[in-house]
């Protein structure tokens, strides 16, 4: 994780939820071209760690009520483990990525 300062176990788990969501609701079926989940990670000038998963898929439909908990637990973990969840279209690919951001630190309660 570059030796970043923060919660390494935290950081490991929102990577396994944000690739798993990806896999589970972003088949874009079986003729799609492009079926690929790319991970990237990245520590910014501010130690914060940046964690991107792309998918093929350029809707997130209801990710208000999922960040929140309302469609599952998946993403609602993620601010619990100290992850500010966002997403966006891709401009360069179909598709969007969901990103989680994470400070070094105590995670908050």
């Amino acid at each position: 994780m570059f030796k970043w300062a923060g919660n390494i176990e935290g950081a490991t788990a929102v990577v396994g939820i944000l690739v798993r969501n990806a896999v589970d609701h972003a088949d874009p079926g079986p003729t799609a071209e492009n079926r690929q989940v790319r991970l990237n990670l990245a520590v910014t000038g501010d130690h914060e760690l940046t964690i991107d998963v792309r998918d093929p898929i350029p809707q997130f439909r209801d990710f208000e009520q999922a960040a929140a908990g309302q469609e599952g637990r998946g993403l609602w973990t993620l601010g619990r483990l100290g992850g500010e969840l966002s997403w966006f279209l891709c401009h360069e690919h179909v598709g969007k990525t969901v990103r989680a951001r994470m400070t070094p630190g105590p995670v908050p309660a």
